[in-house]
């Protein structure tokens, strides 16, 4: 059997990936924020194992290493996220930009380090950041996000977890280690921006779908809906 680690698996897109990968008979190793997240993702997906833990506290990483001790882990999905409010220079404030950088980059670091030996184990591991369209310079540069109302915190935040993504790509490749950044498309939850359509299910049907049929390249970064995006 595969494992999977996936972080914000209580609603959206975490939870929709939780439940295809499960009932496609892969073991899932979910991170959620509170315990009645556990109770309530427990009552669904019996056998799953879950840790309970906010990727952003300082004690996250110890705990990784623990509960993932004689586990292989084949995939493992940075999820969790967060979208702050404030589309302009007079709207942002400094402890936005921490809360997303805290949330989108150095929380993916603190999973891939605490899970690291866990896919070590994998003969073919791979590490699936869940970005955005939002973190692209190019798309940035080309003034296609002027005045439309996106975050500043959460583009700065998906820029640096981009960064992180090639960052690991460089040193994890010697070890085997696939690397990707993944756009899901302009879903329907509850951080959807205004043009969103895509159902959390659709999306992660297709996730599954290119993991199990082995079609995501070391340093992709692919939107599931139009291909690949320009870093």
């Amino acid at each position: 059997m595969n494992n999977v680690l996936i972080t914000g698996a209580s609603r959206g897109l975490g939870l929709a990936l939780a439940q295809k990968f499960y009932h496609s008979h892969w073991g899932v190793y979910l991170v959620v924020r509170t315990e009645s997240a556990k109770v309530a993702i427990s009552e669904k997906l019996p056998d799953a194992n879950i840790l309970v833990s906010d990727v952003t506290c300082d004690e996250y990483e110890s705990k990784l290493g623990p509960w993932l001790e004689e586990t292989t882990i084949d995939v493992l999905i940075n999820n969790a996220g967060t979208v702050t409010k404030d589309p302009t220079l007079g709207s942002t404030q400094a402890e936005y930009l921490r809360k997303e950088f805290d949330t989108h980059c150095v929380s993916a670091l603190s999973t891939v380090k605490g899970s690291l030996d866990a896919l070590k184990q994998s003969p073919q591991p791979i590490i699936i950041n869940i970005s955005s369209r939002r973190g692209s310079m190019k798309i940035q540069s080309e003034l296609k996000t002027k005045g439309n109302g996106v975050s500043y915190s959460y583009r700065i935040g998906k820029a640096a977890q981009n960064m992180l993504t090639l960052c690991l790509a460089d040193d994890l490749e010697d070890m085997n280690i696939k690397v990707v950044a993944v756009h899901p498309g302009r879903l329907l939850t509850r951080m959807g921006w205004t043009d969103a359509h895509i159902a959390p299910s659709d999306s992660a049907k297709k996730l599954v779908q290119l993991v199990e049929e082995n079609q995501l390249k070391h340093r992709d970064y692919v939107c599931l809906e139009t291909g690949t995006l320009p870093w």
